[in-house]
């Protein structure tokens, strides 16, 4: 490939934001990609802001510069918000809108801001939001812990990125977890079929569980026109 794939993964301490990085690392360099990880821990303890970025191609590095990103993984909104400087105006964010209020908002007492004006601001400067129940869908498939494979699987759905969806599946079910290997088999192919929902919607599509136990909780926002809302978690 002549150009790189730079990639931007944020979320806080204990959403595996760095073990998806390291994932997508090791599928690139299965299929003989060039693939470079780095990691920016900040305030790492759970509930902290975590940020990652992979350079998939040529590159000597895995810095990303401002305005760079070609997609950017939010594991929790307000984290992927802060992450608009990298973005480029090319980008495609992939979202989970299950929000976890920092401690710090919660002692001063401010409020969480609304998903939709979050997606509002991030789509200002993305070419294409999607906003995903990921951790609805990891719940599903286990353990709220499977929310990091749930949006790998979701990117293979996409197809952002510039390796096959085999090899993303085969590093998903390499992983050695205490969640265990059907739990992560299913978490990828949860959230691969939501994305390649995402990429079949050319309109906003709400899909809700109502019975049908083939059905799964999400909203895609294409272009985000429409967002929905998640239920806030307190972090630790």
């Amino acid at each position: 490939m002549s150009e790189s794939c730079p990639i931007v993964i944020v979320g806080v301490g204990g959403q595996g934001v760095i073990s998806l990085a390291r994932l997508l690392g090791r599928a690139a360099t299965d299929v003989g990609l060039e693939a470079r990880v780095g990691q920016i821990y900040g305030l790492s303890q759970r509930g902290g802001s975590v940020e990652a970025t992979v350079r998939i191609g040529p590159g000597s590095t895995a810095f990303i510069s401002p305005n760079e990103a070609k997609v950017v993984v939010g594991l929790e909104p307000l984290e992927a918000e802060r992450a608009l400087p990298k973005m480029s105006p090319e980008a495609t964010v992939l979202v989970n809108q299950t929000p976890i209020i920092p401690t710090g908002m919660t002692l001063s007492r401010s409020d969480y801001p609304e998903l939709s004006s979050i997606v509002s601001r991030v789509n200002e400067i993305a070419r294409i939001v999607h906003v995903v129940d990921g951790t609805a869908l990891a719940r599903t498939a286990g353990s709220v812990r499977l929310l990091n494979i749930v949006m790998l699987g979701a990117l293979a759905g996409i197809d952002l990125l510039p390796v096959p969806g085999s090899a993303l599946a085969s590093a998903a079910e390499r992983v050695n977890t205490s969640t265990g290997h059907a739990a992560q088999i299913r978490a990828f192919g949860l959230g691969e079929e939501l994305g390649r929902e995402a990429v079949a919607s050319s309109r906003p599509t709400t899909t809700t569980a109502t019975g049908d136990p083939g059905r799964h909780p999400s909203i895609l926002i294409d272009q985000g026109r429409r967002a929905g809302t998640g239920k806030p978690q307190q972090s630790e």
